[in-house]
């Protein structure tokens, strides 16, 4: 095994990787302008290992070849920035699968880091000011995880596992939020059932999406006057640890809250609009949209908008 290492990790087997590449999705005139950029570029990172080069080098095509589509010049203190590398994420990647779209970015920071002078990275071992959220989990994902909620070891795990889905997918609940609700936070606003979420002053009411009405009422009775999420675990990690010990296909992706959230925040963005304002509006980072929110009117439970987060009627 040492020996095969050796023989493809060598330099001129890596030289030869990142002359040779060749992408299968890339145009043809599209890689002759790309081309050359991309193969400096991976050079100036100086990958070590086969699979770093060659890693690098389809990265980096899609990057370039969408940064040109973009009207971006292939200039890496340009491409290789922040601002860029977080648009490219948003509608760049929309045809990559979550998992692999993080992979990715993470292989596009690393690399920038190392080859931009002027980009205003943060020093290694700083973390950003701004924490990315986990990717969304995938609709076959989130109906595996319910099929598994049913087969857990004795009622308490399922029912532990079935109102922590129903929660984060219903109405987005976070970790710190899970095990203080009960069936009395479960309310009816203008007719439509909502959960009190969080505590005073900071409790939002949070409409449940549609098809996530019937599991909270589920969860609600299975509950009886006690959390719907009960646990004996305590600490900061609480959530974690419960999740964590829910047992799932070996083929699924690991159960996070911070992903459960995310997909019930995909879902109501994706109802509420939010793609086509960043369109018309020529928005290309919710970062500019944050800046007008203390001139917005307050949110107001049972409002339509308000409304409009449990999602649309399915014909």
């Amino acid at each position: 095994m040492s020996a095969y290492r050796r023989r493809i990790d060598d330099p001129e087997a890596i030289a030869v990787c990142i002359r040779c590449f060749e992408p299968r999705s890339v145009a043809t005139d599209a890689w002759a302008v790309a081309g050359p950029w991309v193969r400096e570029t991976v050079v100036l990172s100086g990958p070590t290992l086969h699979s770093q080069a060659a890693n690098a080098m389809k990265v980096l095509s899609r990057l370039a070849v969408w940064a040109l589509d973009d009207g971006l010049v292939l200039d890496r203190e340009v491409v290789l920035t922040p601002e860029v590398l977080e648009r490219y994420r948003l509608v760049g990647m929309r045809e990559l699968a979550p998992t692999s779209r993080a992979a990715e970015m993470s292989r596009l920071r690393r690399i920038a880091r190392t080859v931009t002078v002027r980009a205003p990275w943060p020093p290694p071992g700083e973390r950003s000011s701004r924490q990315e959220l986990s990717p969304p989990y995938t609709d076959a994902e989130v109906a595996a995880f319910w099929r598994w909620s049913t087969r857990q070891n004795g009622p308490f795990r399922v029912q532990a596992m079935t109102a922590v889905l129903a929660l984060t997918l219903g109405v987005g609940a976070r970790s710190g939020e899970l095990f203080a609700v009960t069936a009395s936070d479960v309310v009816k606003v203008g007719g439509v059932t909502a959960v009190r979420l969080g505590s005073t002053p900071r409790r939002r009411v949070v409409p449940v999406r549609r098809r996530m009405v019937p599991r909270i009422r589920d969860v609600c009775r299975g509950a009886g006057r006690g959390p719907l999420v009960a646990s004996t675990r305590s600490g900061r990690d609480q959530a974690a640890a419960l999740v964590a010990s829910f047992e799932c296909a070996r083929s699924s992706p690991k159960l996070t809250v911070a992903r459960l959230r995310s997909t019930w925040l995909t879902h109501v963005l994706a109802d509420c609009s939010v793609a086509e304002i960043f369109s018309v509006a020529g928005i290309r980072s919710g970062k500019t949209l944050s800046d007008l929110i203390p001139y917005l009117p307050a949110p107001e439970a049972g409002s339509p908008a308000w409304r409009r987060m449990r999602g649309e009627v399915r014909q």
